[in-house]
């Protein structure tokens, strides 16, 4: 609650910052903060916060004219016996002159005294459930009451769940500001206690009822912020973006770097953004410790320990470094760290005992250089909260509802890792000569229908169908394999036709995301991989790709399959080198036919 810096600064009243980033030619950058404090305009350079999570963080400005010279500002948490933790709130400030210590003394002192009592003592109602909002003396704008009823009245009819709505209104009316102008679907899921998907159901068809706005944001893959304005279109999406902090150019990956999040409609109610910190700790949740080393500094350090993948990075050093796990490392070992600008160096030393068992520093960290140096340990695995463009997308209850959304026709944007799914009806050719045409494509519709219905319940999207086959994509192998089960089992269940039979393929990679009439398409060679795969079924089957098969998802998967996965090498069209896939049987193969057998190609 303390970490978020641009709240806390705004409930302790003071002015918003406007901020100007440059770069520095050994990487990084220098930022720069203005303000109107006391009616006097103030111009700072800031420093990068430190902080060890969840113990302390600080920061240091140094002014450039003004009452001040400088000033560290900062928090400590301090565990105590039982359930409390002991606040050390501090700003410590160096006059440049008379006027500077009298307000010091006079002024700021004690309100900022004042004000952070009041804050704890708010925070307190709010651990109790006391009060709503987290920090006291945050706006809340008034709604405007005839949009938000003429908003929820449509959202009431589009079916959504009476209490859901009602915390839609509440979230709305209450919050305040700076709560909803960017806002995570799946951080209010787990604040509400209610499953994550319905609640983004909730978002989406409240931004098309005009009670909410849909928010792509630019995440850097470094810092993993957000530097530039939100778009509200996926039209204006670049495939390549830059971040002004890190000093870096990168690829705007659907599966990364474009983020969904909503914001409250203005006709509504009135929001304001401005900027009253521009990194603190509680805008970077990745972060678990950050430190600040001015050239030829060395100083002792506590890296954490925590069971999570973690990794050292600095902007001022080209290659990254992977820590180990808790489990993995010896609590007697002590590292000495060295920032060169190519590489860390590492050095492993025996550590001394800490007296009482108190926590102390495991590591040492050292700058050579003749620049400063800020050093970053932060957790690999991305945030649980972050709903991504190819998450979302990959969605049909968004394509339904946003079909607009799609990127520009001048636009290929990467997309990391997909899982592309096709399905193709064994028989169907010999259906049509047996049936006739206009029964037999009934068939084949009515099984679109129940297949579209199974990828729209597993969280995925019907890309496209061709013929009688289906392409869709999934975000998740876990959901995609549910999906093939499913499939394959309620079509079991249905009277088809004698011998016809499902078949189906799965593999995962890489992908381009291409506006194809309109439409959010996806192509490359993970796409024309899962296509070629099957033609290795037989009816009633999964073809696998090896590079799922040896994911835990398919292991899990495959404890409920009848029989074993069946490999075999095998060489597609387009494909220089064989392909290893794993065939694997989910319903019983159709009875064998009397008549002729179909020519359609199988291997």
């Amino acid at each position: 609650m303390f970490s978020n810096t641009d709240w806390l600064n705004r409930s302790l009243g003071l002015p918003p910052v406007e901020y100007q980033v440059t770069a520095r030619p050994e990487g990084g950058s220098d930022v720069v903060g203005r303000a109107r404090i006391l009616g006097r305009q103030m111009r700072w350079r800031e420093l990068p916060f430190e902080w060890l999570e969840p113990e302390f963080y600080r920061v240091h400005r140094i002014f450039d004219k003004g009452p001040f010279r400088e000033a560290r500002l900062g928090v400590e948490l301090h565990e105590q016996p039982g359930p409390r933790s002991h606040a050390v709130f501090y700003s410590e400030l160096e006059p440049r002159n008379a006027l500077g210590s009298w307000l010091a003394r006079r002024i700021l002192g004690p309100k900022a005294t004042r004000n952070m009592r009041r804050i704890v003592a708010h925070v307190e109602e709010f651990l109790r459930g006391r009060a709503k909002v987290v920090l006291p003396n945050l706006p809340v704008q008034p709604v405007h009451e005839a949009s938000l009823q003429t908003g929820l009245a449509k959202l009431r009819e589009t079916g959504q769940p009476a209490d859901a709505v009602q915390k839609l209104e509440d979230l709305l009316r209450h919050s305040p500001d700076v709560e909803l102008t960017h806002i995570r679907s799946l951080a209010i899921a787990r604040r509400w206690s209610m499953d994550s998907w319905e609640v983004l159901r909730l978002f989406l068809h409240a931004t098309r009822c005009g009670l909410l706005e849909l928010r792509w944001e630019i995440l850097c893959p470094n810092c993993r912020s957000s530097r530039q304005p939100p778009i509200t279109s996926l039209r204006e999406l670049k495939r390549t973006s830059h971040c002004d902090v890190c000093q870096i150019a990168f690829d705007a990956a659907f599966d990364q770097s474009v983020e969904l999040k909503f914001a409250v409609n203005p006709a509504v109610r009135r929001r304001e953004e401005q900027t009253f910190c521009l990194a603190g700790p509680g805008g970077r949740p990745n972060i678990l410790s950050q430190l600040w080393l001015e050239p030829r500094e060395q100083r002792p350090w506590r890296l954490p320990r925590t069971a999570s993948r973690l990794r050292l990075r600095s902007p001022q050093v080209k290659a990254a470094m992977t820590l180990p796990a808790a489990d993995e490392s010896d609590s007697r070992q002590h590292l000495e760290i060295t920032c060169e600008p190519a590489k860390f160096l590492v050095r492993t030393e025996p550590s001394e005992p800490s007296p009482g068992g108190l926590p102390q520093p495991n590591a040492r960290m050292l700058n050579p250089n003749p620049f400063p140096v800020v050093v970053s340990v932060e957790r690999i695995d991305w945030s649980e909260d972050i709903v991504t463009a190819a998450r979302v997308t990959n969605w049909q209850e968004f394509r339904d509802l946003f079909s607009r959304q799609v990127i520009s026709p001048a636009e290929q944007l990467s997309v990391g890792a997909q899982l592309i799914l096709f399905t193709d009806l064994r028989g169907s050719t010999a259906m049509y000569q047996g049936m006739g045409d206009a029964p037999a494509y009934a068939v084949v519709r009515n099984h679109f229908g129940v297949l579209a219905d199974i990828i729209r319940a597993h969280h995925g999207t019907l890309v496209k169908t061709i013929g009688d086959a289906v392409m869709a994509a999934f975000s998740r192998a876990e959901e995609a394999l549910g999906a093939v089960r499913q499939m394959h089992e309620q079509l079991a269940a249905r009277e088809l036709p004698p011998a016809l039979s499902l078949k189906s393929s799965l593999h995962v990679g890489p992908c381009l995301a291409v506006n194809a009439n309109d439409k959010l398409d996806f192509f490359g060679s993970t796409v024309n991989l899962a296509a070629r795969m099957i033609s290795c079924c037989q009816g009633g089957d999964l073809a696998v790709s090896d590079e799922l098969y040896q994911r835990s998802e398919t292991k899990q998967f495959l404890a409920g399959c009848p029989n074993p996965a069946e490999p075999a090498k095998v060489r597609f069209r387009g494909f220089a080198a064989p392909q290893k896939v794993w065939r694997i049987e989910l319903v019983a193969p159709p009875p064998a036919r009397s008549q002729a057998p179909s020519t359609e190609p199988h291997t």
